[in-house]
């Protein structure tokens, strides 16, 4: 009787000591998807998207982009040609659903050329072969996800003009 009791003891504290472990697995793993949001941020910082870039048949797609962003920014071709990192087409859902090209995707060697890109697109339409480009930040899911559950909130302070972070 007395080992039945002194079994159900060690059960309870072992049961105890699994659930702060537990928890304290739980508290590292939310920790370390936030970290793994963050540098998904910083990784797409770096990043922008193209829409309605018309394709051309064998285009070289960094000379392409490279026209065009000289053409916006007043700055030298090769110039350009050097803080572009990365430039790819990428076929996306909303792309497919209403018919129009591929988004280019172009990751830069620098923040601040993405960020006076971004800027110079919001106070001034590109134009490229008759069709306005639209530009814009690339954003991780996980971020959107994130977002969507406090849309509603934003939304409401919106209405009233209420400033928030």
């Amino acid at each position: 009787m007395k080992k039945i009791k002194e079994i159900e003891k060690r059960t309870e504290q072992t049961e105890k000591k699994l659930e702060t472990v537990d928890q304290e697995i739980k508290i590292v793993s939310k920790e370390m998807e936030d970290s793994l949001i963050y540098i998904k941020i910083d990784k797409a910082a770096l990043y922008l998207r193209f829409q309605n870039i018309v394709e051309i048949k064998d285009e070289d797609l960094a000379l392409v982009m490279a026209e065009i962003l000289t053409k916006a920014l007043d700055r030298d071709k090769e110039e350009m040609l050097k803080e572009m990192d990365n430039v790819y087409r990428v076929s996306t859902s909303y792309a497919r659903k209403n018919k129009l090209p591929k988004e280019v995707h172009i990751r830069f060697t620098r923040r601040k050329v993405q960020d006076i890109i971004y800027k110079i697109s919001r106070e001034e339409a590109i134009v490229y072969k008759g069709k306005e480009i639209q530009i814009l930040k690339e954003i991780p899911r996980r971020v959107r996800e994130q977002r969507k559950d406090y849309k509603f909130l934003a939304t409401q302070l919106n209405k009233r003009d209420i400033l928030f972070c």
